[in-house]
């Protein structure tokens, strides 16, 4: 069974999946819906036009009370389809780049990668491999079908491969095989995670390091902006280790990183393992069932707040993951000026679902603005520093 594979997705008559895909439970608690999402936010359009009429899709959530997951239960894979105009770079963020900095070396030195073959799965602009290779001098080879050839630098003993790591790379041996942000898209990760442990080419000594979004960040700090159609599941601590452990794997090392919004957890090869029944639950299902009253609270709070403020002179700055879901759930989000992000390859295009604007921060120049409203509170700093630099005097509120 290749990596990209998918099982087949038990569903009820309603179209609701009724067991989870971590840990295969059917006690399940219903939370948020949305109607309409748009089906992929990172894949901005040419036109304002086009952008208005990009699909969208049922997000249902749902949190099973066995092993702590937090999925769309309403999620149609069949509906998602990545190519080369999906653009989730974060490395034109200097904050996000010194954080992959720091995670690239310590990987580098805790598993003495020097010499050593990494392959990145889902590696999508080949950025994150790049940065690991160059900082250690191991080999890389990247898998992702968003690749494309012209981004950036080459680095030496780096190459990518516009495909999935599945059985036709048999041949490879991977010392160290990365995949970050990936699993969240996969409707049936427990079977992807046993495919990639039983490719043929991964060895009882092969570490994995596999990174997701942290779904208490979602839960506990009301990162509600980050919930997004093409993420089928937002992993708990407890969660993420169930689905690594059912899927035969040893954990090494787990924990949180950027700022708590990532989870991580590094692996090897191991026996599999039955699921149980997570030790306590209690807190984070008292968050979920808190979660969608919280989440409408907190939609109707920045409604109040943007009727309040000129929609020519108030910009969203990130349009990533939030910003797109920001501008389409919250009702006068669309009414805003613009998007703004330092993505050069997201400037000039236009945010699913609302067609809202993505311009350059050196369009700000000369442009009357009196409200930055900053969709992740970890690039405040940053975004207040090249607001500066370019002469614009705006209040930065956090979303």
């Amino acid at each position: 069974m290749s990596c990209a594979q998918a099982v087949e997705t038990e569903t009820v008559a309603s179209g609701l999946r009724k067991k989870c895909p971590a840990c295969g439970g059917r006690d399940l608690l219903p939370s948020v819906t949305f109607e309409a999402l748009p089906v992929l936010c990172n894949a901005l359009h040419a036109s304002a036009a086009s952008a208005r009429a990009a699909a969208t899709g049922r997000f249902q959530a749902a949190f099973c009370r066995n092993c702590t997951h937090f999925f769309n239960a309403a999620f149609e894979e069949e509906r998602i389809g990545y190519t080369q105009s999906y653009e989730n770079s974060l490395h034109f963020s200097s904050r996000f780049v010194a954080f992959v900095e720091d995670l690239t070396q310590r990987l580098s030195r805790t598993y003495a990668l020097a010499g050593k073959t990494a392959i990145d799965v889902g590696c999508g602009k080949g950025d994150f491999l790049k940065r690991l290779c160059a900082s250690c001098g191991a080999m890389g080879i990247g898998f992702d079908k968003s690749f494309e050839e012209d981004r950036g630098a080459a680095v030496s003993g780096v190459r990518f491969v516009n495909d999935w790591f599945g059985e036709a790379y048999a041949d490879l041996r991977p010392d160290f095989l990365s995949c970050r942000h990936v699993i969240e898209h996969i409707a049936e990760p427990l079977a992807f995670l046993q495919a990639l442990r039983g490719h043929p080419g991964i060895r009882p000594e092969t570490v994995f390091y596999l990174e997701v979004p942290n779904a208490l960040y979602t839960l506990r700090d009301l990162g509600i902006w980050d919930l997004i159609y093409e993420h089928v599941s937002y992993f708990t601590g407890q969660s993420l280790r169930t689905a690594v452990e059912v899927a035969g794997f040893e954990v090494l090392n787990a924990g949180t990183s950027f700022g708590d919004q990532y989870l991580f957890v590094e692996a090897r090869p191991g026996a599999k393992r039955l699921p149980t029944e997570a030790a306590d639950t209690c807190e984070i299902e008292m968050l979920a069932r808190k979660f969608e009253r919280a989440h409408r609270d907190k939609i109707a709070h920045w409604q109040d707040c943007l009727a309040t403020r000129d929609p020519e002179k108030t910009v969203i700055w990130g349009a990533g993951s939030k910003g797109i879901t920001f501008v389409n759930v919250v009702p006068l989000g669309a009414r805003v000026a613009a998007l703004v992000d330092v993505n050069t390859h997201k400037q000039g295009r236009f945010a699913p679902g609302t067609g809202t604007p993505v311009l350059a921060p050196e369009a700000l120049c000369g442009r009357s603005v009196d409200t930055i409203v900053a969709m992740n509170p970890l690039y405040r700093h940053e975004i207040a520093g090249i607001a500066a630099a370019l002469g614009v005097d705006a209040e930065i509120v956090v979303a």
